[in-house]
């Protein structure tokens, strides 16, 4: 454990190389799992559309954390970017499943608005309009 705070707290050591990734990393996750529900709350698609996204979201992500924890990968350039892969797709699949607690029913065109009632008359001439 003592080792562990001398490594981090070297000037310019540890910490400070991986905060150039971890900060990014951080924001994209959040962006994903904020904006993810935005989307279900206007409806944009249906909930098993979601829960298949999360589905297939979270296993590629056990295969690919499962490929980030190999022992010639650890500690490479590619096992940095396998692990920043990793953490997008939990953020995915998180974000899925939110999704699914805030998803709306679009609403329905039962009634006609008032633009779908201007474009129904603009292709009439004027001597078929109402007074």
């Amino acid at each position: 454990m003592d080792q562990f705070f001398q490594i981090a707290m070297v000037p310019g050591g540890f910490l400070a190389l991986k905060t150039g990734v971890i900060i990014p990393l951080g924001a994209a996750c959040v962006v994903l799992i904020v904006l993810i529900p935005s989307a279900a709350w206007r409806g944009r698609m249906s909930v098993p559309i979601y829960a298949l996204m999360a589905l297939a979201a979270g296993l590629t992500a056990l295969g690919v954390g499962h490929m980030a924890g190999a022992e010639t990968v650890r500690g490479t350039p590619l096992g940095v970017v396998i692990s920043i892969m990793f953490f997008l797709l939990i953020a995915a699949a998180l974000g899925c499943f939110l999704g699914i607690l805030f998803y709306r029913q679009p609403p329905q065109d039962d009634e006609p608005t008032a633009a779908s009632e201007e474009t129904t008359t603009v292709g009439r001439s004027s001597s078929d309009r109402h007074p």
